[in-house]
């Protein structure tokens, strides 16, 4: 009879495959501490963000090589190498998209430079989601990952309702993280219009692209080179690693929360619409709506 007991040579074969992806995991860190750290004269500047950046670039092509070189002795290492270097690739669009005063912001007191307005973080959202879309859906159609695979089926109704309660966490995961972070807003005034438009564009910037990246293509790609332990802290290890942006200690424990959680649900629902509708209320809440609810004691 068959069992689902790992024998000592695929504990031995996952072993193995902990050096390449914990030195992954260093440089991002590294990149990461590098990106985030300020400097200039009004100590809102990130003097080394282009060395961080530097180094996300060379990490995808590197894993991309890794993956090639490792392919005949690793057949399930190489795909789990090209699904961390999305990860990276977060990054990477994120910082090197060009941003400009997409609304023709005037300089103000607060920000002298208009292109760093959070207001003009929407459309250059918008911007970014694309090629990052274009790179997801590239490595799910070469790893044959179909809809299915990715957790993109609702079949029964009773699945519906399930992936409905778990996308109502996010209003308060998106409440906690405000109280943590207390971030500028980033539409003008909250209105209907606004917040339909923000919203849309979060859901495919982060909620959408986020979730296919690390609860779909890496966690499924982890867990069967690393098992589902292991494979869930380590992807949401690197999940949090990208929020060292905030200089946040208390956000980065509850980032990792927030990954540990959706990891699990994941995993135990082979469905990503709840998190994803859950990641995107989140920040919808973070971003577009609790800054104007809550300015007085802000």
């Amino acid at each position: 009879m068959a069992t689902a007991i790992a024998t000592p040579h695929v504990e031995s074969v996952r072993t193995s495959r902990w050096p390449y992806l914990l030195a992954y995991l260093a440089a991002v860190i590294a990149a990461e501490v590098l990106i985030a750290i300020p400097g200039g004269s009004t100590g809102l500047e990130r003097p080394f963000q282009s060395i961080g950046l530097s180094i996300h670039i060379l990490l995808v092509f590197t894993l991309m090589f890794l993956s090639v070189v490792i392919q005949p002795k690793d057949a399930t290492l190489s795909p789990l190498l090209v699904a961390a270097s999305l990860a990276s690739l977060v990054r990477v669009f994120s910082l090197a998209v060009p941003r400009y005063n997409f609304l023709g912001l005037v300089p103000t007191a607060a920000f002298p430079d208009p292109v760093t307005n959070p207001l003009n973080t929407i459309p250059w959202l918008a911007l970014v989601s694309v090629p990052l879309l274009v790179s997801v859906a590239a490595v799910a159609y070469v790893q044959r990952l179909r809809p299915r695979d990715l957790g993109l089926a609702l079949q029964r109704w009773p699945e519906i309702v399930q992936q409905t309660a778990i996308a109502l966490t996010g209003i308060a995961l998106g409440l906690v993280e405000f109280f943590i972070l207390r971030p500028d807003a980033w539409i003008e005034s909250l209105t209907v219009s606004s917040v339909v438009i923000g919203g849309l564009v979060i859901f495919f910037a982060t909620g959408f692209s986020e979730e296919l990246i690390f609860r779909a293509i890496l966690l499924k790609r982890a867990v069967d080179g690393l098992g589902r332990r292991g494979g869930l802290l380590y992807v949401t290890a690197i999940f949090a690693s990208l929020h060292i942006f905030f200089l946040s200690g208390v956000d980065l424990v509850f980032v990792f929360a927030v990954g540990l959680f959706y990891g699990f649900i994941v995993l135990r629902t082979r469905n990503l619409w709840g998190v994803i509708l859950s990641h995107s209320l989140g920040n919808v809440i973070l971003y577009l709506v609790a800054p104007f609810l809550f300015h007085a004691i802000r």
